[in-house]
């Protein structure tokens, strides 16, 4: 009871926003995706950056709004289907459950690397399973406990970039190189926003709390989001600046774990064992938050019929385990089948979609309120779904199919189809 109360506490004063925001953010958005965003714009990729936080900023503001009006799981699921209708809300939905099962895939398989390198797969499979049992037996990582994963995630970014900058680079300063050698067209960074806009997708978890529990007041709720906002983004530009530093522009886009690279190539070889482990263990909230966010949207469907009622079934701890644990046996098989960087750009591409539509709910959602918020969704739809059409061909030719499938499953599965 003591600790009910004090869980209450901390909802009404909104101490535990700022780190449930973090602890949902700072995870392979900021350790991987310098590298694709590289990749993408070469030196152009900062811009990159500013566009991802704007598109971030939009749909941050449209989700938390509509939370603000629709309380219970899945806020946006249910704005979307009130303001533009039945389809639209599957195929927002739709592409948010896949988002979530690929952001789920890449970042266990990451751990995997960083874990046992020759056995990633097998280990991201066990972290899977591991972290999907442990979210049905109700464990939530909250108020302290948030604090300290998100201080050794700092801590791990912080000893890479004082690492990068306290040895010089073999040859000179490869990050100083011709920006004509590299793509600085306008796709280019659009590209580069639209793989770095994943490592903001983590405010959903404040900015629509599934539980009352996680719900914070709005101006607390409104003050998290925008300082988590702008750590995320101080924190990727010090990362992406620290590792060009070392490995220059063209060897980073090549590199599929920049982490471990740029230590090898600073001459810090014999800490990779250590920070590697340190930045696994530091991924497990954000794993722990990304099924917290699919369970929202199941939950919210379920609810309507557009999923089968027996994922609804809770256990002891109240948590729906068979959604859970479906969520996760696909998160385990696409992890063996698929690269981390790839299910990066999909998990982007399939969230960018489903912004673009909650962004659109948000706008009619706001047609009588103020002026500012209603032109934030236009904007935001419109760089959403510039940014999603700027991603690899095979995340959107994915994206697509889901969209295509997912509908016409919950159709079948509700026998409604208008």
């Amino acid at each position: 009871m003591t600790q009910q109360v004090e869980a209450d506490s901390r909802s009404r004063t909104g101490r535990d926003a700022l780190p449930l925001a973090l602890s949902g953010m700072v995870g392979i958005g900021v350790l991987l995706g310098p590298a694709p965003a590289a990749a993408a714009a070469g030196p152009w990729a900062p811009l990159g950056l500013l566009v991802a936080l704007l598109a971030a900023v939009c749909a941050a503001s449209a989700v938390a709004y509509q939370s603000r009006a629709r309380s219970g799981p899945g806020a946006t699921y249910a704005c979307v289907r009130e303001r533009m209708g039945l389809l639209p809300a599957r195929i927002g939905a739709s592409a948010h459950l896949a988002a979530q099962v690929a952001a789920i895939a890449a970042i266990a398989r990451v751990i995997g690397e960083f874990f046992l390198p020759s056995a990633s797969a097998l280990v991201a499979g066990a972290v899977i399973l591991l972290v999907v049992l442990s979210a049905t037996t109700g464990l939530r990582i909250r108020g302290a406990a948030a604090w300290s994963w998100v201080a050794l995630s700092l801590a791990v970014i912080v000893l890479v970039v004082a690492i990068c900058f306290a040895i010089d680079p073999v040859g000179g300063v490869p990050g100083h190189v011709d920006p004509g050698a590299s793509n600085d067209s306008a796709v280019g960074i659009i590209g580069a926003g639209g793989v770095l806009f994943f490592a903001f997708a983590g405010f959903e978890r404040l900015a629509a709390p599934a539980g009352d529990g996680d719900r914070a007041p709005w101006a607390a709720t409104r003050r998290a989001i925008t300082i988590s906002l702008v750590a995320v983004t101080v924190l990727l530009a010090v990362m992406i600046a620290a590792l060009t530093y070392q490995l220059g522009w063209e060897r980073l886009a090549l590199s599929p774990m920049p982490i471990r690279d740029v230590l090898t190539a600073a001459a810090a070889a014999d800490l990779v064992p250590l920070v590697c482990v340190g930045a696994a263990v530091a991924l497990l909230p954000v794993l722990l938050g990304a099924l917290e966010s699919m369970r929202s949207t199941g939950l919210a469907m379920v609810r309507d019929g557009e999923l089968p009622r027996v994922l609804g079934r809770t256990g002891p701890s109240g948590t729906p385990y068979l959604l859970d644990l479906i969520a996760g046996v696909a998160a385990v098989v696409v992890s063996q089948l698929i690269d981390p960087t790839a299910l990066m750009s999909f998990a982007a591409c399939a969230l960018l979609l489903h912004y673009a539509l909650a962004n659109a709910g948000a706008r009619l959602l706001l047609s009588d309120g103020p002026t500012w918020p209603m032109r934030g969704a236009c904007l935001g739809m419109g760089l959403s779904v510039v940014l999603a059409m700027s991603m690899p061909v095979s995340a959107m030719l994915t994206t697509l199919g889901v969209v295509v499938v997912g509908p016409l499953l919950a159709g079948i599965v509700s026998r409604r189809w208008k």
